[in-house]
Order: C-alpha cells, then structure tokens, then sequence
C-alpha cells in the first residue's frame, strides 16, 4: 500500500513542481506562453478521448473550444469577470453544443463522421463570423475585463499561468478517471468490437454521446480561460483549421496518451512562436516533424518517452 501511495503521489508532486518553477521563475511573456501550451493541450487532451480512445476523428472539436470561448467572454463583458461565473458560462455553452454535436455524431463513423463534426463546425464559425452584434464578427471581442475571484484580481502573467495549470491537472485527473472507468472501457470496446458490444447489449450511440459530452466539458473549460491571456477572442477560436491543428498536437504528442497533449501542444506552438520569428515558413517544420514522427514514433512522443522509461 506504501507503493502504492509513492507511485501516485510522484507524479502529482511533479506536476505540482513544475507549476512552481515556471510561476516563480518565468518572467510574463512566458507565463503566458506556457499558459496557453496548457488551455490548448488541455482542449487536445480532450480530443484524445474521443480519438484515441473512441476512433472518433473530428474536425469541429475547435467549435467546442471556442464557442466556450465566446460565452465566456460575452458573459464576462456584461456581467464582470468573476471566475466562476466565466467557467460557468463557457462550459454549460460547449456542453450544450456537444450535446447537438453528440446526437448528430450518434451513429456515423469514420469518413461520414469526418464530414459531420467539419461541417457542425463550420456552422459554428459561420455564426461567429456573421453574429456580429454578439460575437463582433471578422473582429471579435476586445477589452475583456480581467479575471477575479472575490476581492482578488486574477490578471497577472501568473494567476493565469497558474489557473491554467490548476486546470490542466484538474482535467487530466478528469480524463484518466473517464478512461479507467467502465464507461471509458466500453468506448475502447465499441472501438474495437462495436458487433460484440452491441451484441452484449451495450449501446454505442449512447457512448459516444457520453464521451462526447466529456470531451466537450473539458473543451470548453478550457476554452472558458483562453480569452483572458490576451483579452481578445475571435472567429478564428471555432474555425476548422484549430481542429486541425489540435489532431497534429495530438499526433505529434501520442494519440491515445493524455498527458502526450500537453507535449504536443508545447512542441507545436514553440515552432510557431519561435521559428516564425526567423522564417514564414514555420509551417513547414511542423510539417516534416509530423511525417517523421508519423514514420519513425507511431506513437508519438509520449509513447517514445514510455519506451525510453522501460529501458
């Protein structure tokens, strides 16, 4: 039992020491980098449950993201930047939209179901784009006010650095719940064997929509905070091309792995933040990484990293 209580307790303090280097160390532009490594490999670990376990490849997993994006930052721009308030009104937005996704989704699969979640999310962007009394259109919304828990403002580099990695581990914890549960079995089962699992008397329509409506309240948590690191969210948030992006994150993290997100996301946006700053064409360096981990780490990072542990 000692083991036991040593084998799960090191990876939480880990976690909990690499939340405290950065916050007292990093200075604000990467406070807020890392900040945003978290939300988006959050919103990718979220992905990976339905991919990685499910099969369930979608491309409207942005429109969850930023729909909560949008609902946070409408209610924070008429009703204050109260935390819970903001989480609160984001996550209820991506559940419900997940919700309409997860009935649509039901019983398609594989290529059909590629097209659906495309054009679910592209109604979302259109929305978005076109709303403008709401959304604010090709603009989007600016001059969000800062966050704030009580008589505490949450605006600084590292209150949101740290919100964000509170809410990463609370998500991780989260999702390795869902997976280890019996309904996340029964999403690698109806993976699997959907005949068996159908013969057996499971109903994978209803799984799908459970780990969709899981997915999307991890998206949309996260998507809730990602407004406020620059104070500004627009179309761009819901457009197909993040769900995209967010696949290569997961790809080139590990699909399957949870934790494999957040180096995805890291590996990603260090490439856009940093490589574009010397060249355009940053995009093609995420590019041969994604064929070369594709052919050489099927894996993925993670899965390399795993290996790597195990001699």
């Amino acid at each position: 039992m000692r083991r036991a209580l040593l084998s799960r307790a090191a990876p939480m303090a880990a976690a909990l020491l690499a939340l405290a280097l950065p916050a007292a160390l990093a200075g604000p532009f990467h406070l807020r980098f890392l900040a945003e490594i978290l939300l988006l490999g959050t919103a990718v670990m979220s992905l990976d449950l339905l991919v990685g376990f499910g099969g369930l490849v979608s491309l409207g997993h942005a429109a969850l993201f930023g729909t909560a994006a949008y609902a946070a930052a409408v209610a924070a721009l008429h009703l204050g930047g109260n935390l819970l308030l903001v989480l609160g009104a984001g996550t209820g937005a991506a559940l419900l939209l997940a919700a309409l996704m997860g009935v649509a989704i039901m019983r398609s699969s594989h290529l059909f179901l590629l097209i659906l979640t495309l054009l679910l999310g592209q109604i979302a962007w259109e929305v978005a784009f076109h709303w403008r009394a709401v959304t604010g259109g090709a603009d989007g919304l600016r001059g969000l006010p800062p966050l704030s828990l009580g008589p505490w403002r949450l605006d600084g580099p590292r209150a949101l650095f740290l919100l964000a990695g509170g809410l990463a581990l609370a998500a991780y914890g989260l999702a390795r719940s869902f997976v280890a549960a019996p309904i996340g079995r029964a999403l690698v089962g109806a993976r699997e064997q959907p005949l068996r699992m159908s013969a057996l008397g499971y109903s994978t329509a209803r799984i799908r929509l459970r780990a969709m409506l899981a997915a999307g309240g991890i998206a949309g948590a996260a998507g809730s905070l990602y407004p406020f690191l620059n104070l500004y969210v627009g179309p761009q948030s819901v457009h197909w091309s993040l769900s995209a992006t967010m696949i290569i994150m997961l790809v080139i993290g590990g699909v399957g792995s949870l934790w494999g997100a957040f180096l995805g996301s890291a590996v990603y946006l260090a490439l856009q933040t940093y490589v574009s700053a010397y060249t355009d064409r940053w995009q093609l360096f995420v590019g041969v990484i994604f064929v070369l981990i594709v052919l050489l780490l099927p894996h993925g990072l993670a899965g390399a990293a795993a290996r790597w542990r195990r001699g």
